[in-house]
């Protein structure tokens, strides 16, 4: 039986260690965890754990009234400029014609709120002025309608092979669209 207890008492000596050992590597992780802590919130002092804790709070409160701030700082800043945008209750149009080599590309953003330009009209306009449409484009997002046709001018080449456009003016195209965009507004 002296054999038993021994072995019993050594069992019970050992769980024992073990949970000692844990909670010296809780403490030591804990003590490491608020040294870093301190570092980021007082890091000039060593400050006791309430007041380390306390500390810790107030600046983390600090920071999200900082960030609230800064959120809202940049939304007023973003209205301001899509304010200019702004007529009334609805965003103005957007347009923009380009021309490049053989290839017109129109893009065109619109408030959905306005009366909605038809797709085959600005594609008319295109073909009306002698340009090949060779994609026309209608995509709805939010509260705005985005355009984009790309089309191809007519090109004449000559036996020597000089290339001109026939006759095109993308100045015009974008003038009868203003038309039609700006038509539907007033």
């Amino acid at each position: 039986m002296g054999k038993a207890r021994e072995i019993g008492d050594g069992n019970s000596s050992s769980l024992r260690e073990q949970r000692n050992l844990r909670e010296k590597d809780r403490r030591m992780r804990m003590k490491h965890l608020f040294s870093i802590l301190s570092s980021h919130v007082s890091p000039t002092r060593k400050l006791p754990v309430p007041q380390l804790i306390d500390q810790a709070t107030s600046f983390m409160i600090q920071l999200k009234d900082k960030v609230n701030y800064l959120k809202e700082k940049k939304r007023t800043l973003l209205q301001g400029e899509l304010g200019n945008l702004y007529e009334g209750s609805f965003l103005l149009p957007k347009l923009s014609l380009r021309s490049r080599d053989s290839t017109i590309e129109l893009n065109l953003i619109i408030d959905l709120n306005m009366k909605k330009v038809m797709l085959h009209e600005l594609v008319s306009i295109f073909e009306e002025e002698g340009a090949q449409v060779m994609s026309a484009n209608l995509q709805n997002l939010n509260d705005r309608a985005t355009y984009t046709i790309i089309a191809q001018v007519h090109i004449h080449t000559h036996m020597f092979a000089i290339i001109s456009r026939i006759g095109i003016d993308p100045s015009r195209i974008e003038e009868r669209v203003r038309k039609i965009i700006y038509g539907y507004i007033f």
